[in-house]
């Protein structure tokens, strides 16, 4: 089949990679879990390592039921009064009620605070030097490292994230601030951007997003053990699951992203290869860095291991092996 022309980059698609962007993030789920206890009570419920984390950093976690499948990944931050959870849209509530099912004793505050709270991403080669050059002092440098400061006139806290790609950041500010932030970013003369372009630069870095964990999810599926996987640490509610997963060396399903020739399918369509079903598509976009449309998936590990010919509606599909930090600036 001949692969279908792609569609137009999506507005400020190209600037959120080789120069400076900005994008609301809306729905950003966010719970904050504020007292004396609040660092050693999450760390029983998250695959992220939180007991030696100090103020002003931050890690990438899971966190899993007692069977050890995935609810949510999110970012762990550590501030000055507790924690601040942040993850894609649609897990406050849920995040929140699965900690306060479990608080007891301890000195702790859980708050869904996601209404009171609001995300921008700033994205781009040159995101850093331009927020530099409106930021007193150094910006954050690693991944989830955060600072609070003054964008003009807005109070905001800056994260430093590659969840996007390299080199970005979210910026969090009251949600009564947004509107302000944006029309500041205006008249600095930032680049916006369309929410496609979001979409695209999050499923090109393999982001899953709720819709992408699928129920009986488990922790290593999703292809980010380095990064949000702690094997050392003590106990905490699922680890009977992962530690087996690992002693055993592998799962049944990878995440993976696919580039497809042809145009952009719907969420749901069926994976096939050697015409046996092999996944399902969760996300989809039209990849201006790929040329094609593409889409995220988890894939039998048995497929994967053979010659990885797939197919989507009769077009072919390739897994798209992960880009290295040069290349991923590259938009085809």
């Amino acid at each position: 089949m001949v692969p279908s022309p792609p569609a137009a980059c999506p507005g400020g698609y190209r600037d959120m990679r080789h120069a400076a962007a900005w994008a609301e993030l809306p729905g950003r789920s966010t719970v904050l879990v504020r007292g004396r206890d609040a660092l050693h009570f999450v760390d029983h419920f998250t695959t992220a390592a939180l007991a030696n984390l100090p103020i002003g950093a931050g890690v990438e976690g899971f966190f899993s039921d007692a069977r050890g499948w995935v609810l949510a990944l999110a970012a762990i931050m550590r501030v000055e009064d507790g924690l601040w959870i942040d993850a894609l849209p649609g897990l406050s509530a849920m995040l929140a009620g699965h900690l306060e099912h479990y608080h007891i004793r301890e000195d702790v505050e859980v708050l869904d605070a996601a209404a009171e709270h609001g995300s921008v991403l700033v994205a781009g080669a040159d995101a850093a030097r331009w927020l530099a050059a409106r930021w007193t002092g150094p910006l954050p440098a690693t991944p989830f490292s955060h600072l609070a400061g003054r964008l003009g006139q807005t109070a905001v806290r800056i994260v430093a994230s590659d969840w996007y790609g390299p080199g970005g950041f979210v910026v969090q500010a009251a949600a009564a601030d947004l509107p302000r932030l944006a029309s500041w970013f205006a008249a600095e003369g930032l680049t916006p951007a369309e929410p496609a372009a979001v979409e695209a630069l999050r499923i090109e870095a393999r982001l899953p997003a709720p819709a992408d964990i699928v129920e009986r999810t488990l922790p290593q599926e999703l292809d980010r053990d380095a990064r949000a996987i702690c094997f050392t640490k003590g106990c905490y509610l699922g680890q009977e699951t992962v530690a087996r997963i690992d002693a055993l060396g592998h799962v049944n399903r990878r995440f993976r992203l696919l580039a497809i020739d042809a145009a952009a399918p719907a969420p749901g369509a069926v994976v096939t290869c050697g015409g046996e079903p092999a996944g399902v598509l969760t996300s989809v976009c039209e990849s201006p860095l790929l040329g094609t449309a593409a889409g995220l998936a988890l894939l039998q590990r048995r497929f994967l291991e053979r010659t990885g010919n797939f197919e989507v509606g009769g077009a072919a599909a390739r897994v798209v092996a992960p880009a290295t930090r040069a290349e991923s600036t590259e938009d085809g």
